[in-house]
């Protein structure tokens, strides 16, 4: 069994340098807005809204006005947490927050419920909240690069979930090894085993 984990974990690293961990190819050919100022003028019409590099500090409150809103990108900015107000937008698809310094997942995050990608990788977080299986659309997890001890075993009751990103994330050999059966049909993205407790 050590052998198959070894080899799985060779294969998942070379998959990882020439697969994109998510794809959003549905959303090639919308509109991508870059700038709320521009964005505001109709909000109905926004389904996908790019605020990566801004150096936000704070969701800008305007985003809740965007009710069709299904990709929203705020990656590489300074967010140290991710508001409830952003429950609002229910169609939301597409969440990427990567690169920020958010700490805390609210479990209020789960009522939207029609995520279908969710990425969290490179923030300060160190737990996901209870209640992950409301998001019974979720196709992609990214936690890389974060303080996310494990996840929840409620995970897998998640039949839509395709990939997780744990890379860099300190796991045993034995939590991999469930981890592994708990999701056999789920592409899980892992570093080396340690050797520690957890």
């Amino acid at each position: 069994m050590k052998l198959k984990l070894l080899l799985l974990f060779g294969l998942l690293s070379l998959q990882g340098l020439t697969q994109k961990l998510y794809s959003d190819t549905a959303y090639k050919n919308v509109k991508s807005f870059v700038k709320i100022e521009d964005a505001i003028v109709n909000p109905d019409s926004v389904i996908k809204l790019i605020l990566r590099k801004q150096k936000l500090t704070t969701i800008p409150r305007e985003i809740c006005s965007f009710k069709n809103l299904e990709y929203l990108d705020l990656s590489k900015n300074k967010l140290d947490s991710i508001p409830l107000e952003i429950t609002q937008l229910k169609k939301l698809k597409v969440l990427l927050l990567a690169r920020n310094q958010i700490k805390v997942v609210p479990p209020e995050i789960y009522l939207l419920t029609d995520l279908k990608i969710l990425n969290m990788s490179s923030n300060d977080i160190t737990i996901l909240p209870k209640g992950i299986q409301a998001l019974s659309q979720l196709e992609e997890l990214d936690i890389w690069n974060t303080s996310v001890g494990d996840l929840p075993n409620d995970i897998e009751k998640i039949k839509s979930l395709r990939v997780v990103d744990m890379r860099g994330i300190l796991l045993n050999y034995e939590r991999q090894e469930e981890l592994f059966e708990l999701l056999p049909d789920v592409k899980l993205y892992m570093s080396p085993p340690c050797n520690c407790s957890f």
